[in-house]
């Protein structure tokens, strides 16, 4: 529910990233609504992933953003600046009063710098901009750090994004019950038959994160053939539709009924209500599956190419996540033992892949193999250490 905070201090988070990254920000409203319990929080994030937050009662205004408007009008700004300006001055007057006694860019490129310096209240833009920044930049540092180097951070991004807004993580993934919104008619029987529900997300936000066709096929083959009263849900956006069409195409026809595709199908709050039918979701670091989560499906993930467990695995307790030892596409996958885990049966291991459980702590999310859990805590404390001293010194008295 929306609080009115007139004339009370007011905060502001800015996410203009994808439906994962805006997925692993709430565990930062989380910890701001509990640090500054008495103050506005809004999120400023893409107008399609509105949804994702709305329904967490972690903010109290979730501020949409048209970036395809943004970048149409940078385009045409050398033509028509007049009207480009009035009609941008347009959009962002329609946002409501914008004017913020804090403001947190979680991402860091000159879009997000301006958006800031806007929203801000005009007598802290440049008074505090020093004082703001001295906060991000150890974070950022790290975070570069990390794009860069792949090293051995333990720190997750959602826990780190909490750094940068000067809160310690809760230590409890956030959880958040769908808004009202009925499935299509032929996908409103998902959940409802008895039995294990999977939900499988087809695709992923970049090519070399995909997951062929013929391995999902496979996966479902021998799932069903393994699972008695085993149903199988296709997620994914429109364009991924094709990548669904072919796993059910080569499919034997007996096996269609227990295999839903709703690829393309639903929008984002109806994907949620789906997902929160499923009690297990699979696939590969996309933005589903960290959608999942939130709604207390649990996750398995397949992480490959420059996905890493340790930075961007589901965040929460009781996750799986099979890494893959190199940044190469795999030439064997986990479907045996991603559906022994499901099944609750003996973990098995594979070659090549290294099987993770995310789990929670006083530093947040973190993903033990069972071989050094407090060599992680302390390379995790450490890293806070560095980052956040105050914090750090705040926690320990």
């Amino acid at each position: 529910m929306r609080r009115e905070c007139r004339g009370e201090p007011r905060r502001l988070v800015i996410q203009l990233a994808r439906l994962g990254d805006v997925v692993q920000t709430l565990p930062a409203l989380d910890a701001l609504r509990q640090a500054h319990p008495h103050q506005g929080l809004d999120l400023l994030c893409p107008e399609p992933l509105t949804a994702v937050a709305a329904g967490s009662g972690l903010c109290d205004r979730v501020l949409p953003w048209d970036g395809a408007r943004w970048h149409a009008w940078a385009s045409r700004w050398a033509d028509n600046p007049v009207r480009t300006l009035h009609e941008a001055e347009g959009c962002i007057e329609s946002l409501g009063p914008l004017s913020y006694e804090r403001v947190y860019s979680l991402n860091q490129h000159a879009r997000c710098c301006v958006l800031a310096q806007l929203c801000a209240e005009p007598i802290r833009r440049v008074s505090d901009t020093e004082a703001w920044e001295a906060q991000l930049r150890p974070w950022a540092q790290h975070l570069r750090w990390v794009a860069k180097e792949r090293g051995a951070n333990r720190v997750h991004l959602a826990d780190a994004w909490c750094g940068m807004c000067g809160v310690l993580p809760r230590g409890q993934a956030p959880l958040c019950v769908p808004p009202a919104a009925e499935l299509p008619d032929d996908l409103a029987g998902i959940g409802e038959r008895r039995g294990l529900w999977v939900a499988l997300a087809v695709g992923a936000g970049e090519a070399d994160r995909c997951i062929a066709p013929a391995v999902w096929n496979q996966w479902i083959r021998e799932f069903l053939a393994q699972t008695q009263n085993g149903h199988v849900v296709l997620i994914g956006s429109r364009a991924e539709g094709e990548r669904a069409q072919a796993i059910l195409d080569s499919l034997p026809t007996l096996l269609h009924g227990c295999v839903w595709d709703a690829t393309g199908r639903t929008t984002l709050a109806q994907l949620m209500c789906l997902l929160q039918k499923c009690q297990w979701i699979i696939g590969a670091d996309t933005g589903p599956l960290h959608l999942g989560t939130l709604v207390g499906t649990r996750a398995i993930g397949w992480y490959f190419s420059r996905a890493r467990v340790h930075e961007t695995g589901p965040y929460g307790e009781g996750h799986w996540v099979f890494q893959h030892a190199t940044q190469t596409q795999p030439h064997s996958w986990p479907i045996m033992e991603s559906i022994a885990l499901m099944r609750d049966e003996q973990r098995q291991s594979l070659a090549d892949w290294t099987l993770w459980r995310s789990r929670m702590d006083r530093w947040g999310a973190f993903f033990d193999d069972g071989s050094e859990t407090a060599a992680v805590e302390s390379s995790r404390a450490d890293i806070w250490r560095a980052c956040a001293p105050v914090l750090c010194e705040s926690m320990a008295a």
